[in-house]
């Protein structure tokens, strides 16, 4: 049976994703053990590309074809802030030729028809290869199956697909892939617990692949977070419990 493509967010190795924001490391020394290790290239965090020298940016415009995903928090309001971020990414993905782009919309339930306005303005000014997909996450408008249903329903489900998460929960998962068939895309495979290490927790991560299977799953995944994310971080451990996350989401689909 062949696999869905596995990546590796860069986000997942940075101790600073939640506090300064100042990337720790530069992606583009990790990117040739990444791929010899068996991940399928990287899910590359905005601030990786934005808040590094030109000489690293030049570097990963060079490798570009390992960048499978280009991961912003851009926002989609009316403030100036957000429109210049917006038009940055944009920019980016031109510049890395990036097949695919993950976002978030907002919280505010009230500023839904912004947010969809920007994002169709947005769609409008990226590379039309470039697929939109938003992670529904929690905490935003469209953290419901029902709700990110809705705002898409009449959106091309190729361009404008979406993200759910593993995290040893094959009941949600169902619930998600059951809704929007081909229009999820991508995952995000969260497994941040120390039990997800263990037997009982393997077992729950091949019940999650069991119900992508059953759909017929055929998109793509990120290992976005592992143990140890938050605490006392040291990249090489982080990275060796990733690298068998990804071995271990890939077993489980034989």
């Amino acid at each position: 049976m062949t696999r869905p493509k596995t990546y590796l967010a860069s986000v997942c190795l940075e101790r600073n994703r939640w506090g300064s924001r100042v990337p720790s490391f530069r992606v583009s020394d990790w990117l040739s053990r990444v791929v010899a290790d068996g991940f399928a290239g990287v899910e590359l965090w905005e601030n990786h590309y934005f808040s590094v020298d030109v000489d690293e940016q030049s570097r990963l415009r060079d490798s570009r074809s390992a960048i499978a995903v280009f991961n912003t928090y851009a926002g989609f309001t009316d403030k100036p802030a957000d429109a210049e971020q917006r038009n940055r990414v944009a920019d980016a993905i031109k510049q890395l030729n990036a097949p695919a782009l993950k976002y978030n919309l907002g919280a505010d339930p009230a500023n839904l028809a912004e947010y969809r306005k920007h994002l169709l303005e947005w769609g409008g000014t990226i590379n039309p290869d470039c697929r939109l997909l938003c992670e529904c996450h929690p905490g935003t408008v469209l953290e419901k199956p029902d709700a990110a249903a809705a705002f898409f329903q009449d959106l091309d489900p190729i361009r404008y697909g979406v993200i759910a998460h593993i995290n040893g929960d094959p009941i949600a998962l169902e619930t998600w892939i059951s809704r929007f068939g081909t229009r999820l895309q991508h995952l995000h495979v969260q497994l941040r617990d120390p039990e997800h290490a263990s037997p009982a927790g393997r077992a729950r991560l091949k019940a999650c692949v069991a119900v992508l299977q059953s759909h017929g799953y055929s998109g793509s995944a990120s290992i976005e977070f592992t143990r140890g994310i938050g605490k006392d971080e040291q990249i090489e451990a982080l990275y060796a419990q990733a690298v068998a996350d990804m071995g271990a989401y890939r077993e489980s689909w034989k």
